[in-house]
């Protein structure tokens, strides 16, 4: 037994911290060209705007747009920040990012990634002969692409692999907006639509947004004036200035993303954060399906370790109650930890009376209670005489 001593030995894994998440991490497809260290339809992770440089993607040439993309994503994201990034020709549309079943699309680079994408982005730069489709107000190529990144978003979710879509609305028709689309007439809750930029040209700053969302919690609206105005000198909607833009309140209705200005306060900043779907909709804001899609992973990683464990039955044939407290506080627990600040509460509940024995299913019920978003403030003001009080 060797010689009397003194052993101390250090516990580890008491302190309930969590590790690191990638609720933050983002992933672009880009219309480029193939360089010699990035070839088209190849998936790359990068760090900075530095590494994507040097992959090629220059601001001058062939892949200038896409390196506007990457260097507005860093501007906000910061440098270290993780994104993930493909080219494909610019010949591949929107649309076809989007399908799920095309094997060079956005499917591609969310498999590559493996369930790190939580926000992914689809721009485009057609060649310059390429002529829009105005549809409903805007090129139809965006549109198209909405039910098909739905699609997208659902079928990876059902995997654990949770990512919420902003398609880049192209061609937004200034000149007939009583036409154009309401996207909250689609069910389109994982996708939604930027059509701010930073350039006049008809395109989307869809990096700018997607840095944003990166760097921020996420139940954090990407609109929120605390956070500072963006880090552009100009803004517009297709080749309107938005200072000249008189139609901001048609456009937020309507269900877009673009960028704002604020009487006495200088600079620009993102009106909100809508998805493609009716404001009933649970998951109408991208700030409350990041939210939603958070709670999902955690309850999956805390509950996976529990499966094919046998659980104790009492003589009624009911769930024992040590059980079912063991099984509610755990999930509470990690996902009151993990989330703390970025919800207002949670709870789950495990009805005792299931036939487990039975079924071999066991079904919690929780709940969660988002925080709350200031969206309108209204202030009653008027003068008043002490005197007649």
């Amino acid at each position: 037994m060797g010689l009397p001593k003194v052993a101390i030995t250090l516990g580890n894994g008491n302190l309930g911290a969590s590790a690191a998440s990638n609720d933050g991490v983002a992933g672009l497809v880009l219309t480029g060209v193939a360089t010699a260290n990035l070839p088209l339809s190849t998936p790359k992770v990068i760090f900075s705007l530095n590494e994507a440089q040097g992959l090629g993607i220059l601001a001058e040439g062939t892949n200038a747009s896409a390196h506007r993309h990457i260097k507005e994503f860093y501007d906000l994201a910061g440098e270290g920040a993780e994104l993930h990034i493909m080219t494909v020709a610019d010949t591949v549309t929107l649309t076809q990012m989007a399908d799920l079943t095309n094997a060079n699309g956005a499917a591609k680079l969310l498999n590559a990634a493996q369930g790190r994408i939580r926000l992914l982005g689809l721009t485009r730069n057609p060649a310059a002969a390429y002529v829009p489709d105005l549809t409903a107000g805007l090129d139809k190529d965006s549109l198209d692409a909405i039910t098909m990144a739905q699609q997208l978003a659902l079928t990876f979710g059902a995997e654990y692999k949770p990512v919420r879509i902003l398609i880049e609305g192209r061609e937004l028709d200034i000149a007939n907006l009583a036409t154009l689309k309401d996207l909250r007439t689609y069910t389109a809750n994982h996708v939604g639509v930027v059509t701010g930029s930073t350039t006049n040209d008809g395109s989307a700053s869809v990096g700018l947004v997607l840095g944003r969302a990166a760097f921020i919690p996420v139940q954090r609206n990407i609109g929120r004036v605390k956070d500072g105005a963006l880090p552009v000198l100009v803004a517009y909607v297709n080749a309107t200035k938005v200072e000249d833009l008189t139609a901001g309140d048609l456009l937020h209705d309507k269900g877009y993303i673009f960028l704002r200005t604020f009487i006495g306060r200088s600079g620009y900043y993102l009106n909100d954060d809508p998805m493609c779907a009716p404001v009933t909709d649970d998951y109408s804001q991208l700030a409350l399906g990041r939210v939603i899609d958070k709670a999902i992973m955690v309850s999956y990683q805390t509950y996976v370790e529990e499966l094919n464990d046998e659980i104790i039955i009492d003589e009624s044939g009911k769930i024992s109650v040590p059980v079912i407290k063991y099984l509610q506080n755990k999930i509470e627990s990690a996902v009151n930890l993990a989330m703390v600040d970025e919800i207002s509460s949670f709870s789950a509940y495990i009805d005792a009376n299931q036939n487990v024995l039975s079924t071999g299913k066991l079904t919690v019920k929780a709940a969660i209670v988002p925080v709350g978003y200031t969206k309108t403030i209204e202030v009653l003001l008027g003068f008043t005489n002490p005197a007649l009080q």
